[in-house]
């Protein structure tokens, strides 16, 4: 009997590791997320001089095809309208948007 309750809470842990890092593969690491989300706020407000009262809310991002962070903003004057930033070569970018004619666009837009 102790031997199919060790293997069974062996046979345990490792499907939960094993469905945590599918999960975080899909998804990508919270932090990440948060910190992407972070550092693009610093950039609008710092960079392209955005006042923090006009962003209504950014999300960090994952993209599990290309392993690539970045965040979604909606500003408060267009709240339909999502711009998607990420770093390129060291750099932010707008590289997505809903929209093309947002007020928001801008020259980082490729």
């Amino acid at each position: 009997m102790g031997f199919k309750n060790r293997t069974s809470i062996i046979v345990l842990v490792v499907m939960t590791i094993l469905a945590g890092g599918i999960y975080i593969s899909l998804t990508g690491f919270p932090h990440k997320k948060s910190q992407m989300a972070s550092e693009v706020k610093k950039y609008l407000v710092h960079t392209r001089l955005y006042p923090v009262a006009n962003i209504q809310e950014i999300r960090g991002g994952y993209s599990f095809k290309s392993g690539d962070y970045d965040a979604d903003v909606l500003f408060k004057d267009e709240p339909d309208v999502n711009y998607t930033y990420a770093k390129v070569n060291g750099e932010f970018r707008l590289v997505g948007t809903s929209s093309l004619y947002g007020k928001h666009m801008d020259e980082t837009f490729y």
